[in-house]
């Protein structure tokens, strides 16, 4: 029996690509992380076996025809500290929703190199399994949203085609504070070299080892570039939200727009109140402002991008 397992890694070994899985039983996904989801279902795990469940490829998009499972109910993009974690937090309130929030897994996928893929399983087709299998309803649930990571944001062009009816939510912040919040903490598409050069496009110079917000800013540049441009395209499945405007109004700009589907606003609004990474915080606002800011270029991008008449 199968159920309830699902897969949470690729590993490549000797050109060959296998599938890791983890049993999540009965265990809801509430952390705000999925990799913290991981971490704790491998203790459970290592509690009752020492063994590891690998299997290939072949078998998850085999399984994936066979189970019961929620379609995507829609997909969150964000250039990163800006509200998406407070989102997926606030819809995983609810038993209802399984939500899969930056899932490394997938990843793994959007980076793999095609060439190692067998005979008949396209990135296209093994994303689509495992988002299946992400996605299996195990605690009898109605709705799927699946907050990717930041530099995703550059794989828009692939997953509107693969996903031409789901809603996409697009979310953004001024530059300045998203630069201070990496200051504090950095998150690794800010290191410069540490996302490879087709997932983060920015060419990495000397300067970005000498001066990380420098990269940081140049990174955002290019994410608010590339919603420029989606946001050009007018897709009426596209929908696009500024932190500025209010973390409750992004609540209920995102309900808006899949279709008014929340149904428990009182516990979701009660989570806006708390920090989106440590939910026993009470969440406030910290840091110091610049009194100039010294990236014209990566500002000029956000202040086109929010433009009233785009």
């Amino acid at each position: 029996m199968v159920k309830n397992w699902i897969p949470y890694k690729l590993e490549i070994v000797d050109r060959m690509v296998h599938v890791l899985w983890l049993d999540l039983g009965d265990q809801p996904i509430v952390e705000p992380f999925f990799d913290e989801t991981i971490h704790k279902s491998k203790m459970k795990m290592r509690d009752r076996s020492d063994l590891v469940s690998v299997s290939d490829l072949k078998f998850l998009c085999d399984w994936a025809l066979t189970i019961d499972t929620v379609q995507p109910t829609a997909f969150i993009f964000h250039v990163s500290r800006c509200g998406s974690t407070l989102l997926s937090q606030c819809l995983s309130t609810n038993s209802k929703h399984i939500v899969i929030p930056e899932a490394p897994l997938l990843d793994e996928i959007l980076n793999l190199d095609e060439a190692m893929l067998p005979i008949g399983i396209s990135r296209q087709n093994l994303f689509k399994a495992t988002l299946a299998l992400l996605g299996q309803n195990r605690l009898d649930q109605e709705y799927f949203f699946i907050k990717l990571d930041s530099w995703h944001m550059h794989r828009y062009g692939w997953l509107r085609k693969w996903f031409p009816h789901t809603s996409f939510y697009f979310l953004s912040r001024e530059p300045c504070a998203i630069i201070r919040s990496h200051e504090r903490r950095r998150g690794i598409q800010m290191i410069p070299g540490y996302l490879s050069q087709e997932a983060n496009p920015v060419k990495v110079e000397k300067k970005h080892y000498q001066n990380f917000s420098l990269f940081t800013a140049d990174v955002l540049t290019s994410f608010y570039e590339e919603l420029f441009k989606i946001k050009s395209f007018r897709n009426s499945l596209d929908c696009f939200f500024d932190y500025a405007d209010g973390l409750s109004d992004m609540l209920s700009g995102f309900d808006k727009h899949v279709g008014h589907i929340i149904s428990d606003w009182v516990a979701m609004s009660r989570r806006l109140s708390y920090h989106s990474k440590y939910p026993e915080q009470v969440f406030k606002e910290e840091g110091e402002q610049w009194t100039e800011f010294p990236y014209q270029d990566c500002l000029n991008s956000y202040l086109k991008l929010t433009q009233p008449s785009l």
